[in-house]
């Protein structure tokens, strides 16, 4: 799946840079825009491990895991060399711990855990984005496309003290996905809305990323963004996986732009 991935990235990032890069002017030779904040999400979803008896695990009903805060961080940098794409680099925080009693037998990595059996879990989605991207348009509307090599560094994990060994499945891996923003200004106002997300599908596997926000920018750049972020997962028979992970949440953030 993942050599499939990188297959249909490469080919985008070459088709974007002939097409694109006639359009890609920027409005000075030099941006430089910084931003971060706490994300509060809710989790929802399940997964089935096929290989290992096919037990379907819910997030929240099973393994008590229900949504927590995070936080993001993000750098970009653009340029006034339209065959260069831009650059932006971001880091997504996303983790959980929960302890819960099962109301039912459930498999996990090879491991049962029966009915009754009080079971600690750890799920971490954490990921750095390094996303090239160009420049369409530059004014009160602003159009960005490229692409995101997304690097999850994050695991799933499942333990009781009264069942042998650890259940885990290893969440490290680089997924490429198509990245596009819009934004839209208000002209003399600071005031901005905008959208930006990021997806790829690929046979039975299918990844998005989707940002709503709205933000005002202060004198000497500063500014405030608020909005709202969701993200899901979708695997079928993938490796010998089901899942329908759901991130759905909100977010405040601080920004700055020199």
């Amino acid at each position: 799946m993942e050599q499939r991935m990188k297959s249909l990235a490469t080919a985008t990032l070459v088709g974007l840079g002939l097409s694109l890069s006639n359009l890609s002017y920027a409005d000075t030779l030099f941006g430089l825009y910084v931003g971060g904040g706490s994300i509060d999400y809710d989790l929802s979803g399940d997964f089935t491990d096929l290989e290992d008896g096919g037990t379907a695990v819910d997030f929240e009903d099973d393994l008590g895991l229900e949504g927590d805060a995070g936080n993001y961080l993000y750098i970009a940098i653009e340029h006034g060399i339209p065959i260069l794409p831009n650059i932006r680099v971001a880091r997504s925080e996303i983790e959980e711990s929960a302890r819960s009693v099962l109301t039912k037998n459930i498999t996990f990595d090879g491991i049962t855990f029966p009915t009754g059996t009080p079971v600690y879990s750890h799920f971490d989605v954490s990921h750095y984005d390094f996303t090239f991207y160009y420049e369409l348009l530059d004014n009160w509307v602003n159009l960005d496309l490229g692409l995101t090599a997304r690097k999850f560094d994050g695991e799933l994990s499942a333990s009781s003290p009264l069942v042998s060994g650890t259940a885990s499945e290893t969440l490290d891996f680089t997924a490429p996905l198509l990245y596009g923003k819009a934004q839209f200004d208000l002209p003399l106002t600071g005031l901005y809305v905008g959208v930006e997300g990021n997806w790829i599908g690929v046979g039975g596997a299918q990844l998005y990323d989707l940002w709503g926000k709205v933000g005002y920018t202060f004198a000497f750049g500063l500014g405030l963004e608020a909005g709202m972020r969701k993200m899901a997962l979708e695997l079928d028979d993938v490796e010998d996986l089901d899942a329908d992970v759901t991130l759905d949440g909100t977010y405040l953030a601080a920004t700055f732009h020199f």
